[in-house]
């Protein structure tokens, strides 16, 4: 592992599974292993979206306001 974080994917194997450079991937762990899934764009947006939809769920279910979010945003960035 680098200094990183990064993990370098053997060309043996980045070959034999024709991985791309573009390619995108879910990371799941336990205790001792680390899988890592190679998923689609289609995928990996539908996971976005089904994330946000259960963010904006609990948003709503806490009564925080679209404008509120925007706010807090500004201010964790400085502007």
């Amino acid at each position: 592992m680098s200094s990183k974080g990064q993990l370098v994917i053997p060309r043996e194997i980045r070959e034999e599974m024709g991985l791309q450079m573009q390619d995108k991937f879910v990371v799941v762990h336990d205790n001792s292993s680390i899988l890592l899934k190679r998923i689609s764009k289609e995928e990996a947006n539908k996971a976005m979206l089904g994330l946000m939809d259960k963010i904006s769920d609990q948003f709503r279910k806490a009564g925080i306001k679209r404008g509120q979010v925007a706010s807090e945003i500004k201010k964790a960035r400085g502007s």
